[in-house]
């Protein structure tokens, strides 16, 4: 495996998120690149990535197994406020968690996206993720089998997308 140069995902972050339907402010794009040093350490951290003809990234996935202990952390504090506990747990325990997926803009609409998914998923029995219904990726979620659980808040509004892949074999 090549290794991952944090430097070129924060660059590729910044390029992707930076635009609407995200908008971030210059505060969140400042603070991702803690949230990368801190995902980067996870032993059960795992990425899958593109790059051009020249090399460049230009598309990333990356995620790990949700943990049995849904505690400490704000975006399972966010699920089970959102869904209750038994629900997120039925929802999302024993699943891979996408954590991130983006493409570079210019990139976009050649199957990167999709193709780094299915790595992502492939061979899990469960797999879930958090975007923005509104987003485009969205309707390529929900193309590719995935299914919105429920809305959670957020500005842009935000929505779980869950993932059976023994529903979707073949």
């Amino acid at each position: 495996m090549t290794r991952l140069d944090p430097a070129e995902i924060i660059a590729l972050y910044r390029r992707c998120y930076a635009d609407p339907p995200w908008s971030e402010t210059p505060e969140q794009l400042d603070a991702y690149p803690d949230r990368l040093a801190k995902a980067l350490e996870r032993p059960s951290f795992s990425a899958w990535v593109e790059r051009d003809r020249e090399g460049r990234l230009i598309g990333i996935c990356y995620g790990w197994p949700t943990p049995a202990d849904l505690s400490g952390s704000r975006i399972y504090d966010l699920l089970k406020s959102s869904f209750g506990a038994s629900a997120v747990s039925q929802l999302i325990a024993g699943s891979f968690e996408v954590v991130e997926l983006f493409v570079h803009p210019g990139a976009r609409g050649r199957g990167i996206a999709s193709a780094l998914l299915a790595q992502a998923v492939a061979g899990r029995p469960r797999a879930w993720l958090i975007t923005s219904p509104q987003a485009p990726a969205a309707r390529l979620y929900q193309r590719l089998g995935w299914r919105e659980a429920g809305p959670l808040p957020g500005d842009p509004p935000l929505a779980l997308f869950t993932f059976d892949g023994r529903r979707c074999r073949r």
